[in-house]
């Protein structure tokens, strides 16, 4: 009798296990987009079935999209133990990107996580080996 509690503890630790998935464009972040910033996300039967159409990122950043971020929080999780996994939800994030300027980007590229921008390289002096 006394391994039904020690069972239904050990699946709630593991079920309690957050996973956060992220997605990144490569392009540089401005903001999140309005209504975006963890939205609750609905899904069914440990997540397989979506109960959402797909989000059109190009309708809810229509400037480029920088990341996506899915996540699960204790609330989602608490949904989700409540109703046995049969609704588990999860939180959405999406960042916007910065609008594209007229300046060509550097000639190295850029890190997505990067918070200053880096050196112009457009007039440097090309190696030794380059010139004739």
């Amino acid at each position: 009798m006394r391994a039904f509690p020690f069972g239904c503890l050990l699946l709630i630790v593991a079920a309690s296990a957050c996973a956060t998935t992220t997605v990144r464009s490569g392009r540089p972040p401005a903001d999140f987009a309005p209504g975006y910033d963890e939205r609750w996300h609905p899904a069914f039967l440990f997540e397989v079935i979506p109960g959402h159409d797909t989000y059109d990122l190009s309708r809810v950043c229509p400037k480029g999209w920088a990341q996506v971020t899915v996540t699960r929080d204790p609330f989602t999780l608490f949904a989700s133990v409540i109703t046995l996994f049969i609704y588990s939800p999860s939180r959405i994030s999406i960042v916007c990107a910065v609008p594209e300027s007229h300046d060509p980007p550097p000639q190295e590229g850029y890190a997505p996580s990067a918070t200053k921008a880096l050196p112009n390289t457009t007039h440097m002096v090309p190696p030794p080996e380059s010139r004739r």
